[in-house]
Parts: C-alpha cells; sequence; structure tokens
C-alpha cells in the first residue's frame, strides 16, 4: 500500500493509546461540537471542495487509530476516495459488515469509513447529503481525538482556504434537469495539496498534482479501486492519468 497521510497530520504527536471519550450504542448523542459556523462557510464553497474537506477530516481521524489497529481498510478507501473526487468511477462500491467493526476503536472507523465512502455522491441539489457528512466528520474528530486544537486549527484555516480558492460556482438546477453535466457542476478539480496549510497552492496546479498523485496510487492492491481495463470499458481513456 502506498498511501500515506499528509505530513501535516503525521507529523503531529503520536496520540495516546489511552481512549478518554464516552462509545456506546448511541455514539452521536455524547458528540459536543457544534458544527454551524464550519456548515456556514462550507456552503460557500463548491461540491467537489466540500468532499475534499471531508475526506480531510476523515484522515485525522483514521491517524487517531494508526496504532491501535493494523486494518488497512481506512487507509485504502482514503486512497480510493480521493480518485473519487477525481472521477467516480474509480471506487467501487463497497460494504463492510458492522459486526467486524465492535467497540470504542473499531466502531468509530466503521462508521467514518461507511460515511467517506458515499461522499462521491454528494450531488449540488441535496444539500442534506454533504451538511450530514460533514456534520458527522467534524463532531466525530472533536469527540476522538485526545487534542482537538492542531485539528481545529487546520480546519478553520482549510475552510477558509476552500472559501477563497474554490467558491460554489452560482448554479440553476433548471439548466440541467437531467444531471448531464453533474461534474462540472461540482466545481474544478481540487487536488489533496488544497488542504495542505504549508503548500503554497494554486488551483491551476491541480492537474499536474492529481496527476502525479494518480500514478502512485496503489491499484493493484487496493480492493477499492477499479482496474485500469475496467475504467477503460467504462470510458476512461487514460486510467490513473490525469494529463496526457
Amino acid at each position: 500500500m502506498t498511501y500515506i497521510l499528509p505530513h501535516y497530520i503525521s507529523n503531529q504527536n503520536q496520540p495516546s493509546p489511552v481512549l478518554k471519550y464516552f462509545w456506546d450504542e448511541n455514539p452521536i448523542s455524547h458528540f459536543r461540537y457544534d458544527p454551524s459556523e464550519l456548515i456556514e462557510k462550507a456552503e460557500k464553497i463548491s461540491t467537489r471542495a466540500k468532499i475534499a474537506l471531508c475526506i480531510g477530516i476523515y484522515e485525522w481521524i483514521i491517524w487517531r487509530y494508526r496504532r491501535l489497529t493494523d486494518d488497512t481498510n481506512p487507509f485504502q478507501i482514503a486512497e480510493a476516495v480521493w480518485c473519487s473526487n477525481i472521477n467516480d468511477l474509480y471506487m467501487i462500491y463497497f460494504e463492510l459488515d458492522p459486526k467486524e467493526y465492535l467497540g470504542p476503536i473499531r466502531d468509530p472507523l466503521y462508521m467514518s469509513m461507511m460515511w467517506v465512502g458515499t461522499v462521491h455522491s454528494f450531488t449540488v441539489e441535496n444539500e442534506n447529503e454533504w451538511k450530514g457528512g460533514l456534520e458527522f466528520f467534524a463532531q466525530l474528530a472533536m469527540h476522538v481525538l485526545p487534542d482537538t486544537k492542531p485539528f481545529e486549527t487546520w480546519l478553520e484555516t482549510t475552510t477558509d482556504r476552500l472559501l477563497h480558492l474554490y467558491p460554489a460556482p452560482e448554479d440553476d438546477p433548471f439548466e440541467d434537469i437531467f444531471n448531464d453535466h453533474e461534474e462540472e457542476r461540482r466545481g474544478p478539480l481540487i487536488a489533496r495539496e488544497a488542504i495542505d496549510p504549508s503548500f503554497d497552492y494554486h488551483p491551476e496546479q491541480a492537474p499536474q498534482l492529481l496527476d502525479q498523485f494518480l500514478r502512485g496510487v496503489d491499484y493493484k492492491n487496493n480492493p477499492f479501486l477499479r482496474s485500469p481495463e475496467e475504467l477503460m470499458e467504462l470510458g476512461i481513456e487514460h486510467p490513473y492519468r490525469l494529463l496526457p
């Protein structure tokens, strides 16, 4: 597996293996973070940027459990969902067995993986989809991270940056009644580096950065990604490439 967490997360002090949060059959009832300000800002960014923000928060969550489980699924899913934000044909629809993800470590991972696996389906019209996802990820991260300050700083900085770089385009759903232009309406492509506060990112860099990312994807060993042959059959002329 070639996927690695971004340095601004992995360089943080390793989180304590001691769990200091409540987790029971209704864990959401213990969430205390109010995401209303985050949602207000996110309403003004493109759909594809909303997806990137959700994936970014998901990466903080799986980092929290990196030393507490040897499960590779969370990281392979992260790699796949980044690909799906380029083109949703890359990722294979999946379901996980909840019986294999019980307890205060495995269950948060299960919920995160299932939620992030659906972000590629976020649409311009249905705001409840992205709102529900973004609210969940932000609240879960604030609940399980032992030190939330680095995450909160990143979240504020990143959301403001996306608001500046990827504002939501003006959209008239009646101009695309049959969703023939759904991909365009999601907004321009966005690279992972857009949510790295230390990277001097400019939107015009996205194609080159995404091409580099796709070239390094370990699709042969990632069960959540389609093979190049399958992708070509589905109409992607140059799988795992973005530039000629």
